[in-house]
């Protein structure tokens, strides 16, 4: 904490440059506190006099409150801090933290997403910084507290054991809000009777194949046939309007029956042709339909050919162009690993279907280039201090030491050592990385709170404005925002596959304590309980995206099947010729 906080050098400057302040008696300072009076100092003043200290090279937070006390702490101190702190410590989510204050000087507690109360006799100005953030007692002191505490139905609150019901409750209202998503064409990516859509989103009224696909896999362990019937025909769909090169379209209208082959900028969507490979492969599988599987074959060809296309360098890994593929307004481009893990998959599902097929050749070939994909994947995403006998100068990512995960991207210019989180949930399921690396994966996961206050975030950490990786889109909408959306932003779908990376790994106790915090965030709403949103702010925990996302209910499905029956094997298992 105390890092950084220079009291002596702050005492000073404030006594050169603020001679308004007034020092407390030695009995209100601490080594990490240095107190003032200054009577109805305004918020453009209190302002001033921080980036004053910033300037002066001094780091530190300033806290006014009541109107008269001024307190200069480090920089990392604080009442917020301090309980995030012990709350990641003690694993508890938002909703299980009730907090209460009256002043300024806690207004940092309620920037979690903690259930916030105001009591009555708060400071005007303290009223006035919280607005949306927590329930406004109409008493005051304690009894306001205990006012605050039955709204945010304490007393009321089931216990621990219900903890269990409440991931099972989840689990049927995922089953119900996945329903919700059924069209004549395929899945939709959300609901479309419960978002108020406005033009600019029209792309929603439609079936999208990334998002198609995932719902598709991760609900086909339900046996339930109106789901799998809306799979197949998702897969159809996207089929029928193949281009003649190969290219699976990003979505397709529902109203029109109109393809869309790339997104913003017209960029194409490599992972929608991904995605189409392994679901396919294994929607024959799960369902053993082989009329399907022989139907959708010469399709299934054509999209690998489209994508080994992309491997201009004949190294192995595709070429991804910048943002096309699920993070589609967000700066990476060349071997970005997700693509590649996919990539891998598919490689690997289409060579067994060829054998199936009696397609010797074909399945021979791709037998060869996943084990080749397999070995780039872990050599060149995965940096160690071991010297490499074939490297070469473009390898600039062994510059970063040995690494805790695989790292995001790389290309012969560079790389980005940030963490994406869905991509190493991805590979360790994926069956790419051995038991150590799933342990590193897990810890430095775990240490960072990828999960926390909610299970989980895309990317950490993510990218801060002036970052060299910045870039003017990422403001698009104000979208891509740090801690929103792509940009650190959590996912529940991701959520699903962390509490199933957990089970695969061993840690089952946890797992099971993890799939009862994605259920409370899925029981979270804008307007109402259980809506499933889409994201939710990676520092708050609040919902911001749609409601009734497909994939965040599918993927809940998944996450409580993996926990509770150990038998989800449609979408990561290895496929066998027995298929």
């Amino acid at each position: 904490v105390q890092v950084g906080f220079h009291r002596q050098a702050i005492t000073q400057f404030l006594a050169e440059n603020a001679p308004a302040l007034e020092i407390q008696p030695e009995s209100h300072q601490t080594p990490l506190k240095i107190s003032y009076f200054w009577e109805k100092a305004t918020a453009e003043e209190i302002h001033d006099l921080h980036q004053a200290l910033l300037t002066a090279q001094l780091p530190c937070r300033v806290i006014y409150s009541h109107d008269v006390y001024l307190d200069i702490v480090p920089d990392r101190a604080g009442l917020g801090p301090a309980v995030k702190f012990l709350v990641d410590e003690l694993v508890l989510a938002p909703n299980q933290v009730y907090i209460a204050a009256d002043s300024n000087h806690a207004a940092d507690l309620y920037r979690y997403g903690f259930q916030g109360i105001v009591v009555a006799n708060a400071t005007p100005q303290f009223k006035e910084a919280m607005q949306l953030r927590a329930y406004f007692s109409e008493k005051e002191g304690a009894q306001g507290l205990l006012e605050g505490l039955e709204h945010h139905k304490f007393f009321t609150r089931p216990g621990k054991a219900h903890q269990w019901d409440l991931a099972h409750e989840g689990f049927e209202r995922a089953i119900s809000s996945l329903r919700r998503n059924i069209t004549p064409l395929g899945f939709s990516a959300a609901s479309l009777t419960d978002n108020p859509l406005t033009d600019e989103e029209s792309n929603y009224f439609a079936v999208w194949s990334r998002d198609g696909i995932k719902t598709g896999l991760w609900s086909l362990p339900l046996n339930d046939t109106d789901v799998t019937e809306c799979f197949r025909r998702t897969l159809l769909l996207l089929a029928e309007h193949q281009s003649p090169q190969g290219q699976i379209p990003a979505n397709v209208q529902i109203a029109t029956a109109v393809p869309d082959y790339g997104g913003i900028g017209d960029i194409a969507s490599i992972d929608s042709v991904l995605w189409f490979v392994i679901g396919s492969c294994r929607y024959a599988a799960h369902t053993g339909d082989r009329d399907f599987l022989t139907h959708i074959y010469p399709h299934l060809k054509l999209a690998m050919q489209w994508l080994r296309a992309h491997d201009s360098n004949n190294c192995g890994l595709i070429e991804i162009p910048e943002s096309s593929d699920w993070m589609d307004l967000f700066p990476r481009s060349y071997n970005v690993l997700y693509d590649e893990v996919l990539w891998y998959q598919a490689c690997c599902d289409y060579a067994v279907v060829s054998a199936v097929l009696a397609q010797k050749e074909e399945a021979d070939s791709y037998d060869r280039l996943q084990e080749r994909v397999r070995y780039k994947i872990l050599r060149q995403f995965w940096p160690t201090t071991d010297k490499q006998v074939n490297g070469h100068f473009a390898e600039t990512q062994f510059t970063i030491g040995n690494a805790q995960y695989l790292l995001a991207q790389i290309s012969p210019f560079g790389f980005s050592w940030r963490c994406d989180v869905y991509a190493n949930l991805l590979a360790g399921l994926m069956g790419l990385l051995d038991p150590p690396k799933m342990e590193r994966v897990f810890q430095f996961l775990w240490g960072v709170g990828a999960n926390s206050p909610y299970p989980v975030k895309c990317l950490y950490p993510p990218i801060q404005s002036g970052a060299s990786d910045w870039k003017d889109y990422i403001v698009t909408n104000l979208l891509n925002l740090p801690e929103h959306y792509h940009n650190g932003g959590i996912w529940p779908f991701i959520g699903g596959l962390w509490v199933r990376f957990l089970a695969q790994h061993g840690r089952t106790e946890l797992a099971h304590q993890q799939l009862n915090a994605l259920a409370e965030s899925c029981r979270l709403g804008i307007f109402e309980e259980w809506e499933f949103n889409e994201w939710l702010h990676g520092q708050t925990g609040r919902p911001m995206g749609k409601a009734h996302q497909a994939w965040s209910a599918a993927s809940d499905i998944s996450a409580y099947q993996a926990v509770h029956h150990d038998n989800i094997t449609a979408d990561f298992a290895p496929l066998s010729a027995e298929m």
